[in-house]
């Protein structure tokens, strides 16, 4: 059997990404889990488990290269399953780590967020517990992650930043479409009624604490 945990994280916005920093981070996640296919093709195994995580289907704020990596090790599983050969790959989500491991670097906020989105920590017996179920899958990618849908459906209804995959997990209920339009109109007519220094400082405000429920 084969089981691949290897990753680097190098988290940062796109714009201030390179060649470099993409390739530190796809080398042992992606270019690791190649080279082992390749290697082991003609052996019997009875296993070839990837270990990836949830950032490369929900997305994650400034993984962009560790989100892609991960992406890469489930479509491998897939491929190997339509080879004819064992493949698995788990795209874990967060577990319950007391400062270790890749989710040490997490602070407050990024947590904050997570759970907002409906995205709760899995205790390490139902970590195990997952990979035991998965190994016997019948799928070549599994997504063992402890979701809170209720908190999926208020962050929701609130208007808040949610992953497409999880939006379509729950029915938000919509709010009335009076309420809705009137919101737009109730603030153009507060901006009207400023002056200009007025009214920029009154924008900032809002988009600060539009970004500040948001990113947490």
């Amino acid at each position: 059997s084969v089981f691949h945990l290897a990753a680097v994280l190098d988290d940062g916005l796109l714009a201030g990404q390179s060649a470099e920093r993409f390739a530190r981070v796809l080398a042992p996640k992606a270019t690791g889990a190649l080279n082992l296919d390749e290697l082991t093709r003609s052996l019997d195994l009875d296993a070839f488990v990837l270990f990836s995580s949830a950032a490369g289907v929900l997305g994650s704020a400034g993984q962009s290269a560790y989100a892609a990596a991960n992406a890469y090790v489930d479509a491998l599983a897939a491929q190997r399953r339509a080879d004819g050969l064992p493949g698995l790959s788990l795209s874990w989500g967060l577990w319950q780590q007391a400062g270790t491991g890749l989710t040490a670097h997490l602070g407050d906020a990024e947590l904050q967020r997570m759970r907002r989105q409906g995205v709760a920590a899995l205790t390490p017996a139902q970590g195990l517990r997952a990979l035991d179920a998965s190994l016997g899958s019948a799928f070549a990618h599994v997504v063992p992650v402890r979701l809170e849908l209720g908190s999926v459906r208020r962050e929701l209804e609130r208007g808040g930043d949610v992953p497409p995959l999880l939006r379509s997990l729950v029915r938000a209920r919509l709010r009335r479409a009076g309420t809705a339009a009137a919101a737009p109109s109730a603030l153009r007519e507060r901006l009207a009624a400023l002056s200009p220094a007025e009214r920029q400082g009154t924008l900032l405000d809002l988009v600060r604490r539009e970004a500040a429920a948001v990113l947490g």
